[in-house]
């Protein structure tokens, strides 16, 4: 197009050229003056069609552009509709149809040439800079963890003190479908799973006794640890009513449970998630401080309504499975639990909140350690102060107490029912039991200095199986630091973690029968050293 448009005004000056000799005879030195005016005057000729193409150009590529950031749902209707509004109250010019003339005497459009590509350049930049299908599909890495253990405690013939191991390996998948379904999110767990056991009942097909019937077999594992959808039935009103979220995740309950592991500030998880070792005693001496006790699980099929009011209480109110993330594989679903959480934010930066959990649990089929039949409930109170005053001072801390019901036992091992005989029912033929856990965590974060990146950690925390049984206290105090490479949370945390443990377990309960110190790992010191990459 450009060769076609200068192509008359070449045939001209080769026209022009042919005839120079009759120009100077007949002018003199004139005609040089004129070649000369001639060309200036097909050059300016072509750099305003060049211009005019440009500001075409130009206009077309911002007229598109808020079309282009609508479909990849980085505006809203209404936006958009208002940029449309706005360009047509600015006039044609604006629009791209008319492009005005310049003025006889106005400047050289190619004096702009290079602002005008600038433009076009930086345009082009933020359009690459998008997220994905504008949002609708991202992926990351929710935490990959290698992790090294040594720890005190007697290990079985063939196996080390020292441990090296991918402690997660956690792909993480969201996004963003409209404004009515603002989030849905999935996390896949890479590192290698065990397969999980099931909890039978007691089967009435044999004379064996429950108590002697073999234990649950390996049934299935599963690398979707969560799943979730975020569904706003009113846009209006959020907050107020911000989300109905459905799946399987991470509970509302307290700030540990809740918290992501790539965001934790320790290595091990606390004791209020899951403690103890081994499987239960099934001589009926009806002890219910033996065993793996998950007091509170961190995952679970779920629906919920989540919202904020007046910008300083969040709520959230809901019902699960109470048979942890592995339910939908493994066996039958558990009775149903109610749950609430308020949380007042004192600050942007500081809260406290009261959380509720009550209900039903089931022992057998159950997938979770330490649960019986009959009444559950758990009751908590968790906190956070972030100074204002110190920066980088954090301080958090939880207290819960909660019933299980009667003849709790571990995954896998046969239990059926409240009855306390074992031969009959399984389980550990305990009564119900009041469990009671706490902890207190803080930390400093050095911005600045010779130290600066280091963050010193230190918490303390304790674990009673039974509130009515005497020794039988879990304690444990931990002290190490945190180093970053990059820190920027929630999205992105690049840190080594160290901590050194002191571990206390008093023992089993009155007398101890059968308690082995040496080969109980909670009753060992242990050291954790942790490497993790964050990014989302």
């Amino acid at each position: 197009m450009l060769e076609e448009a200068i192509h008359p005004f070449l045939k001209k000056r080769t026209a022009l050229l042919r005839n120079k000799g009759d120009w100077e005879r007949r002018n003199g030195d004139k005609s040089h003056d004129g070649g000369i005016g001639m060309t200036r005057l097909w050059l300016v000729t072509i750099a305003c069609v060049i211009g005019l193409g440009l500001i075409a150009q130009t206009d077309i590529a911002q007229a598109a552009l808020e079309d282009l950031l609508y479909e990849k749902g980085q505006i809203t209707k209404e936006e958009w509709l208002k940029l449309k509004a706005d360009q047509e109250k600015a006039g044609p010019g604006t629009q791209g149809a008319q492009a005005p003339s310049p003025p006889a005497l106005g400047p050289d459009p190619v004096a702009n040439l290079d602002s005008r590509l600038g433009m076009l350049e930086e345009w082009k930049a933020k359009i690459e800079r998008l997220p994905s299908l504008g949002g609708k599909f991202n992926i990351g890495m929710n935490a990959l963890q290698f992790l090294y253990t040594h720890q005190d405690a007697h290990v079985a013939e063939g196996k080390s003190q020292d441990n090296l191991s991918v402690r997660r390996s956690e792909i993480l998948m969201y996004g963003k479908v409209n404004e009515y379904i603002p989030k849905w999110h999935t996390l896949l767990e890479m590192q290698s799973n065990n397969l999980t056991n099931n909890t039978p009942g007691c089967s009435t097909t044999t004379a064996t006794p429950c108590n002697s019937q073999a234990s649950g077999t390996g049934a299935t594992t599963t690398m979707f640890r969560e799943a979730y959808i975020d569904f706003r039935p009113m846009p209006s009103i959020a907050p107020n009513l911000n989300v109905i979220r459905m799946g399987v995740f991470r509970m509302p309950f307290g700030i540990f449970t809740e918290q992501s592991g790539g965001l934790r500030d320790v290595v091990s998880s606390p004791y209020l998630n899951s403690v103890g070792s081994g499987t239960v005693q099934r001589n009926g001496l009806g002890n219910s401080t033996v065993g793996t006790i998950d007091f509170i699980q961190e995952r679970d099929y779920f629906a919920d309504v989540r919202g904020t009011l007046f910008h300083k209480l969040d709520y959230v109110a809901g019902i699960m499975n109470n048979n942890n993330f592995q339910a939908n594989s493994v066996g039958a679903n558990g009775p149903k639990v109610g749950y609430g959480r308020v949380r007042f934010l004192v600050t942007d930066i500081s809260f406290i909140s009261f959380t509720v959990l009550a209900g039903e649990s089931n022992n057998t089929n159950t997938e979770i350690n330490g649960r019986g039949k009959g009444s559950f409930d758990r009751y908590g109170i968790d906190a956070r102060y972030t100074s204002r005053y110190l920066p980088g001072l954090m301080v958090q801390g939880e207290w819960w107490q909660g019933h299980d019901g009667a003849n709790q036992t571990t995954v896998g091992t046969p239990a059926q029912g409240a009855c306390l005989n074992v031969a009959q029912c399984g389980g550990n033929g305990s009564p119900g039991v009041q469990r009671r856990t706490w902890y207190v965590l803080g930390k400093y974060f050095i911005s600045n200095g010779p130290l600066q990146n280091f963050e010193p950690v230190v918490m303390y925390e304790q674990f009673d199986p039974s509130t009515t049984i005497s020794n039988d206290m879990y304690t444990r105090a931990i002290v190490g630091f945190n180093y970053y490479f990059e820190n920027l949370p929630p999205k992105i945390q690049s840190k080594i973690s160290v901590n050194y443990e002191f571990r206390h377990h008093q023992g089993t309960g009155p007398g101890n029968t059968g308690y082995d110190t040496t080969t109980d790992a909670f009753a060992q010191n242990v050291f954790l050293a942790q490497f993790q990459v964050r990014y989302q």
